[in-house]
């Protein structure tokens, strides 16, 4: 098991036993501690105000926030929302108050009356995908609260660093503080890459046998699950699992492959590996299409991320069941990531010269 998994299951059996966990971002940003809302208790809060800045906000997904009536704070921030204490918690200050506001925003059974406005708990409304949508740690909270089964509701501080308590801590003090205090630490980077590796990214939308020059061939398309991208696998012969087949991914470029044009080499690229299958009488063509306007060499220009390619060939790649591959050496830049990446889906694969 990769170690950055290990750290993510860490912290995910953390929230799940309602303990705090210790949230990094990159190595210049701050680092929050995190625990599940319906988790939250007296010594908890005890524990994160010692320990922070104080400022205890709770992350909730969108429709909660229109459930228990929490609109935006201001226009200019519509993720902040308006501060809420739980009625009948005293003063909404003290340890105790706060652990029972966290605990009722996280609650499926609390309503909107139930809160008194403004109070001293923020809530804020995380994106819908989580990491996969908006990689912060309001995000990064809630779904770590779900994959642990809690409910998609996390409280968050920030963590003030001991060396020097004017300001944040950062880097190797937040591992040293939760070294210190026993606690699981992950960061959203990897948060990211183990959702991306564990749930499915794409999704089968239609299948059919479309006549081409190079043949007829069995077309799948498919569509990101989060931001909607869409993608056809071209097949051509068998593609069965115990069979290495011959790959090629290609990025949609409208000049060249509609067009032809000459300014780039993309348009002759799928036509030489369409034609190179069909002779072969194998082959599976990944035809990406990510989200927004086409990309058009020599016009206009938008460039596919290496993670984002890979991680959505190796789900379409799996949902078709092709285990074995071919990769050809005139792979583009991407190329090496895309190896690396279906290795760890367990997809064996191997690079193969291109003649000519």
């Amino acid at each position: 098991m990769k170690t950055t998994d290990v750290r993510v299951q860490r912290a995910i059996t953390a929230m799940a036993t309602g303990q705090a966990v210790v949230l990094t971002g990159d190595t210049e940003s701050d680092g929050h501690l995190v625990f599940a809302a319906e988790a939250a208790t007296p010594p908890l809060l005890t524990f994160a105000i010692r320990h922070t800045s104080g400022y205890v906000r709770v992350a909730l997904p969108g429709a909660e926030c229109t459930r228990l009536n929490l609109p935006p704070m201001c226009r200019e921030d519509t993720s902040h929302c308006v501060s809420v204490d739980y009625r009948g918690a005293g003063t909404g200050i003290s340890a105790r108050d706060r652990a029972r506001t966290i605990a009722a925003l996280g609650s499926a059974r609390s309503n909107a009356s139930d809160f008194s406005r403004p109070g001293h708990v923020l809530p804020v409304q995380a994106d819908a995908d989580g990491v996969l949508g908006r990689r912060a740690a309001a995000e990064a909270a809630v779904d770590l609260a779900a994959l642990a089964g809690r409910r998609r509701a996390a409280a968050l501080c920030e963590i003030v660093s001991h060396r020097n308590p004017t300001k944040m801590a950062l880097g190797a003090e937040l591992v040293e503080f939760a070294v210190e205090h026993g606690l699981a630490v992950v960061s959203i980077a990897e948060l990211v890459a183990y959702r991306q590796r564990t749930e499915p990214q794409v999704l089968r939308l239609a299948e059919s046998i479309l006549p081409t020059w190079a043949g007829d061939s069995r077309v799948i398309g498919f569509r990101d699950v989060h931001d909607g991208g869409e993608h056809l696998a071209v097949i051509i012969g068998p593609a069965d699992a115990g069979i290495a087949v011959p790959l090629h991914v290609h990025v949609e470029c409208l000049t060249g492959d509609v067009f032809g044009s000459k300014a780039c080499r993309c348009g002759a690229e799928l036509n030489t590996a369409l034609s190179r299958m069909s002779a072969q009488g194998s082959g599976v063509v990944v035809y990406l299409r990510p989200p927004g306007p086409p990309r058009a060499c020599g016009l206009y220009a938008r460039s596919a991320t290496a993670d984002l390619v890979s991680q959505t060939v190796t789900w379409i790649l799996r949902d078709l069941g092709v285990y074995a591959l071919k990769l050809s050496e005139d792979m583009p830049g991407f190329g090496l990531v895309l190896f690396g990446a279906i290795r760890e889906h367990g997809i064996g694969a191997q690079t193969w010269a291109v003649a000519g």
